[in-house]
């Protein structure tokens, strides 16, 4: 993504934070977990709150939305790149914000594709009721969630 990102730290393994600036100077927190699943780590992402948990639904409405999320994936670039085996996991924490990202994934994959895999989780078939696919930009689907690794 060449698009201005925000400054942002990394304080500690896993945890990185930012600041968005625009009406309101709001603190962001990308944070990356472990799953259950070896080398599979959830990516969180949201407002900072005081008791340091991170809000994954608020509307911050601050008019930086590209340069928030041009951040967030130069997080995500550091993180896979400090952590090469590392399978980042992501879903948005409503329909709405699941197909922003699809969206933002289709409009920069000629970009991201020559740094990462991009897998899609989509609903029916398989075992559980999902089936996993490569990312095609062209298919207009309806993603549950993304899986992103690091092309070594």
């Amino acid at each position: 993504m060449h698009q201005t990102s925000y400054e942002f730290n990394r304080n500690q393994a896993a945890r990185y934070t930012f600041r968005s600036e625009g009406p309101r100077s709001i603190e962001k927190i990308v944070e990356f977990t472990p799953t259950t699943f070896k080398n599979i780590f959830n990516l969180a992402f949201g407002d900072l709150l005081p008791d340091g948990t991170i809000d994954d639904i608020a509307k911050s409405n601050n008019g930086d939305i590209v340069k928030v999320l041009s951040t967030v994936v130069k997080i995500l670039d550091d993180f896979t790149a400090r952590y090469p085996r590392a399978t980042v996991y992501f879903a948005g924490s409503t329909a709405q914000r699941t197909r922003l990202y699809g969206r933002i994934i289709k409009t920069y994959h000629s970009l991201f594709k020559s740094h990462f895999d991009i897998t899609v989780i989509i609903k029916g078939g398989g075992e559980n009721g999902y089936r996993q696919l490569v990312f095609d930009p062209l298919k207009n689907l309806d993603y549950t969630a993304f899986l992103i690794k690091r092309i070594a």
